[in-house]
């Protein structure tokens, strides 16, 4: 039955990149984005402004409620103007698109 199918992270993150500068829709940007919300959904649930990625220290530009925001996008596979901040992260990291 296809109107059962639950979508995985996965197709989430391409509908999203087609609306997204920041995300290039490709599987190993996939897991690069899914790493990172893994750490900073750990810095906010420790309430901090601080994350460390790839043994990198960084202080994040996002707020909490920012970081949800991308997230609620994630996995819902629905796009919003909340994608936009991930440019902070390319610019933290020195990557042009998760």
């Amino acid at each position: 039955m296809i109107g059962n199918h639950k979508r995985t992270e996965y197709e989430n993150y391409i509908l999203i990149s087609e609306n997204c500068k920041y995300i290039q829709g490709t599987y190993s940007g996939y897991l690069m984005m899914k790493d990172l919300m893994f750490t900073l959904n750990q810095m906010v649930s420790k309430q901090s402004n601080t994350y460390t990625y790839n043994g990198e220290v960084y202080v994040s530009r996002l707020t909490n409620a920012e970081v949800q925001k991308i997230q609620d996008a994630l996995d819902t596979g629905k796009s919003t103007s909340h994608l936009n901040n991930l440019k902070y992260l390319c610019i933290d990291l020195g990557v042009r698109a998760f």
